[in-house]
């Protein structure tokens, strides 16, 4: 009888992704794709001899909570938010840089609602945001406390789009790319005329990330090790010809 002593038994990792942020994680005809999809599985087959990594697509809210609650390892694509996601650490290295900007009608000027957060504005500016997403600056924070700007929470891009198509909100805010790509969609498909709305403010940069749960008591002792050499796998995948071809495909 021959055993093999050297042979190491391979780990299934299991990592959550937001189900409907197009181009960068969205299922398609039952499919999940997108950027960074392609990222972190091309970057995966780099550490396949130890570890199987599966992408399952989740609604955003279950997913953040699931994390929270200690009950998946790794979620993707989150920005950074040490403070107010204490639950999640570590990060991975990032993906790619994220510009997150408010789309507004042309009729509204978003500066005036935040360039002086201390004065009060008697009408409000109503700003849609996509459910659990933390992409406030600094400026939209101190004008959504003093209540010149209210922020709505909408289950995704389409659904913000069409509010604000509808004037139902008065500016959206999102990753450029991610709402350009839902802009595109829906004037193909239902022939809507988006020309009232226009980029009105770059609010922030954002890195996006490999997120991982703080909570080790889930049983993930693979967590130290896996993320040691994810990290190195994604620095060698990036470097590569391989990631320059994902982010053509998807322009």
């Amino acid at each position: 009888m021959n055993f093999n002593l050297n042979a190491v038994e391979i780990q299934k990792v299991t990592i959550l992704a937001d189900e409907n942020y197009p181009p960068y994680t969205f299922v398609e005809n039952g499919v999940l794709k997108g950027i960074y999809v392609d990222i972190v599985m091309g970057s995966a087959k780099l550490i396949s001899a130890r570890y199987k990594v599966e992408i399952v697509g989740v609604p955003w809210k279950r997913g953040i909570e699931t994390i929270k609650a200690g009950k998946a390892l790794a979620i993707l694509p989150p920005y950074k938010h040490l403070d107010k996601r204490r639950y999640m650490w570590p990060y991975s290295l990032p993906l790619l840089t994220e510009n997150i900007v408010a789309f507004c009608h042309k009729n509204i000027d978003i500066l005036k609602f935040i360039r002086n957060p201390n004065k009060k504005i008697i009408a409000p500016l109503n700003i849609g945001i996509n459910t659990d997403y933390l992409i406030l600056n600094k400026e939209l924070e101190q004008a959504k406390e003093q209540n010149n700007i209210i922020v709505r929470e909408n289950k995704s891009t389409s659904a913000n789009i069409m509010k604000l198509y509808f004037g139902r909100i008065d500016c959206y805010l999102n990753d450029k790319l991610s709402t350009l790509w839902e802009l595109s969609k829906i004037s193909k498909d239902s022939n809507v005329n988006f020309d009232n709305i226009f980029e009105a403010l770059l609010v922030t940069p954002q890195t996006a990330h490999i997120g991982y749960t703080n909570d080790d008591n889930h049983g993930f002792h693979y967590k130290g090790d896996f993320v040691l050499r994810m990290d190195k796998a994604l620095a060698k995948f990036m470097s590569s010809n391989k990631y320059q071809e994902i982010l053509s495909r998807y322009q």
